[in-house]
């Protein structure tokens, strides 16, 4: 009984003398839902080559479906200090020319950007503070619905950092 009362009292202490982690940012934050999106963009298996990394298809998804949903909360959310998803209405980068489909029109908010990480989609936050150069690029209006009444979004492609001037991007293949 010593040893278990002992113990105990070990692990009570360890427990209580341990740094709390200050969760207050994520608290303070709504979490988007899973809602799946209807999209035109690159199936599950496909992958594509950006900068110096390769993602699949289910990684773009889950890019594009976080940033949406984040958008359809009310008030809608971001993440990070920059601030995504954001709009990325323009098609100078930098003296660049990017050529985005034409369901994907200049000089409209809703063509939005995302950082792209593997295996999961970027949440800013502590843990998720560093992503890297690339970034899908997405069309969704708000208003338009796919099948069963999902958001139809539509893929305009990926860029990255990588070889472009400071600030600036260039455009990846489109892995369609």
């Amino acid at each position: 009984m010593k040893f278990t009362l002992a113990a105990s009292f070990v692990l009570f202490s360890l427990s209580t003398a341990l740094p709390a982690e200050d969760f207050s940012e994520l608290d303070e934050r709504a979490e988007p839902s899973n809602a799946p999106i209807d999209w035109d963009g690159p199936n599950a298996s496909a992958s594509v080559k950006c900068g110096k990394n390769t993602y699949d298809g289910h990684d773009i998804y889950l890019a594009t479906q976080h940033a949406v949903n984040l958008g359809l909360l009310s008030p809608p959310e971001t993440r990070g200090a920059k601030k995504y998803p954001h709009p990325f209405d323009h098609d100078d980068s930098k003296g660049v020319k990017l050529h985005f489909p034409a369901h994907c029109p200049e000089n409209d908010p809703h063509r939005q950007e995302y950082p792209l990480v593997k295996n999961g989609p970027y949440n800013g936050g502590k843990s998720n503070k560093k992503y890297g150069d690339e970034r899908v690029v997405f069309y969704y209006d708000g208003k338009a619905q796919g099948v069963d009444g999902h958001p139809l979004v539509y893929y305009c492609g990926l860029m990255t950092h990588e070889g472009a001037a400071t600030g600036g991007f260039v455009q990846c293949p489109s892995g369609k």
